[in-house]
């Protein structure tokens, strides 16, 4: 009786929902999505003068109605008397295109309150979408505070593996290679950075930030993404907590959210409810040099697209505690079978659809493995266009990021692929190409974004063979520094 009584609440609360920019069509069965509506929330039943009203902004490929939609945000922002606002932006536009949007309609929401700053609560890429508003599109004289949740203020990893030599074919396939995603690059948040951190108006907001560091059960959305950040740090399946932290930013929390429980109500609300009265001081502040961390080497990545069967491989040397398996397809593959060195083969332990936001609407096929034997991993399967992640639990890890006393031989080769900025701020690619050995930062003088996919083949200090593969991308700037 209890859950029916709130439901009914909950829809009641919808139907007083109202969009007021554009009115494109009442919200009705929960519905949102075009670009530059925003909605107005139904009052409380007291407006308390000192509670700002808040403006929720949503992330990549989502829309407005990710707040309320199978979400209790709204519904616990209003039970604690907050009037609100929710904004739809271009779901697959960079922070430029955004920003600019997002900062004249921050104005007319501000105006709508009766010149009563709002506070704003940004998801994820909306986050980024209202930095880039409140500094570069003067939108900072309407909004005093600032929440980010688990915002990519440093870019993600899984942007850059979208964007990489091995995948960036499936993540076209998939219609996740846009505007959105290549602005996330870790490499282009990089430069991002270097243009908002000391701008003028960085300083004339307060910005609070949380982080989370859980991806979700095994063979969920969340939980390869999770498997392949780990080498990158702490993550909550799409970004990785240094990442969610803001230079010049208060840390609220970092807590066990996914990227997805991170922005329900029930769960951060009540978190970052004190920083949407007043300036208040978080758990302390960081500078882009403290999120910076070199990560560890223990991923292999290869993806193509196969006309016949799939037939590929990598190896796992001696001494590897385990490796879990993500194998993305642009369909399900029942029929795949990974095959040790023993002759022994494996299925799938899980096949699900991917929902998250760099490779959504791929099969993703999770295989994990104790105690494997040491030598070639074979995978065969039919015809599709797929990326294979594995990520390896090996002391030669450390090994490898240490290069202890050269006792690892190893040989590089990288493949890249350069991107640059045009008069709109957008990344464009302007070429690509092959480099045999260790990248050097001679390598690449001429300003832009650089995407490398290192493949790193060689034996370790016992002359057993090993493989592994580095994904990252850089920033270059004027002067030919290199940023990583």
């Amino acid at each position: 009786m209890r859950r029916s009584k709130r439901i009914m609440s909950f829809l009641m609360v919808l139907l007083l929902m109202v969009p007021v920019e554009a009115r494109a069509g009442d919200l009705g069965g929960g519905s949102s999505g075009v670009p530059g509506t925003w909605y107005l929330g139904a009052d409380p039943s007291w407006i308390d003068p000192s509670k700002a009203p808040i403006v929720f902004v949503h992330g990549y490929n989502s829309a407005a109605s990710v707040w309320w939609d199978g979400n209790d945000m709204y519904e616990t922002a209003l039970a604690n008397g907050y009037q609100t606002a929710f904004i739809d932006l271009y779901p697959e536009k960079d922070m430029w295109a955004n920003g600019t949007m997002l900062a004249e309609k921050l104005k007319q929401i501000y105006e709508y309150f009766g010149g009563k700053k709002v506070v704003v609560v940004g998801h994820s890429k909306g986050g980024v979408d209202t930095q880039a508003a409140l500094v570069h599109y003067g939108a900072h004289q309407y909004v005093s505070n600032v929440i980010t949740l688990s915002s990519p203020h440093h870019g993600t990893q899984l942007s850059d593996l979208a964007h990489s030599s091995s995948a960036w074919w499936l993540a076209a396939l998939l219609g996740s290679n846009n505007d959105a995603t290549r602005s996330l690059q870790t490499g282009n948040m990089r430069y991002f950075r270097s243009i908002t951190d000391n701008h003028a108006n960085a300083s004339k907001n307060h910005y609070y930030t949380l982080g989370g560091y859980k991806w979700g059960s095994f063979g969920s959305a969340l939980y390869w993404g999770g498997i392949y950040l780990s080498s990158y740090g702490s993550n909550d399946g799409v970004v990785t907590v240094a990442s969610s932290r803001l230079p010049g930013g208060s840390i609220v929390r970092e807590g066990a959210w996914n990227h997805t429980t991170i922005r329900e109500g029930s769960y951060t609300f009540s978190v970052f409810k004190p920083y949407t009265m007043s300036a208040q001081t978080a758990a302390g502040t960081f500078s882009a040099a403290e999120v910076s961390a070199e990560p560890d080497t223990s991923q292999i990545v290869k993806g193509g697209k196969s006309l016949k069967a799939i037939k590929d491989s990598f190896i796992i040397e001696e001494g590897a505690e385990g490796f879990q398996m993500a194998f993305l397809s642009e369909k399900r593959l029942p029929s795949l079978k990974l095959k040790g060195p023993d002759g022994i083969e494996y299925s799938p332990s899980e096949i699900k659809q991917d929902t998250g936001d760099f490779f959504k609407g791929a099969w993703v096929h999770q295989f994990e493995i104790g105690q494997p034997k040491a030598g070639n991993w074979k995978v065969a399967g039919p015809a599709a266009a797929y990326l294979l992640v594995v990520g390896v639990k090996s002391p030669l890890a450390v090994e490898l990021k240490k290069d202890q006393s050269q006792k690892v031989k190893a040989s590089y080769k990288t493949s890249w692929i350069k991107y640059d900025h045009d008069s709109k701020k957008k990344l464009k690619e302007a070429g690509k190409g092959v480099k045999a050995g260790k990248i050097t930062d001679g390598d690449f003088s001429q300003p832009g974004v650089y995407n490398l996919t290192t493949e790193v083949t060689g034996v370790d200090g016992k002359g057993r063979p090993f493989e592994r593969t580095m994904v990252e991308s850089i920033y270059v700037d004027e002067l030919g520094k290199i940023h990583r």
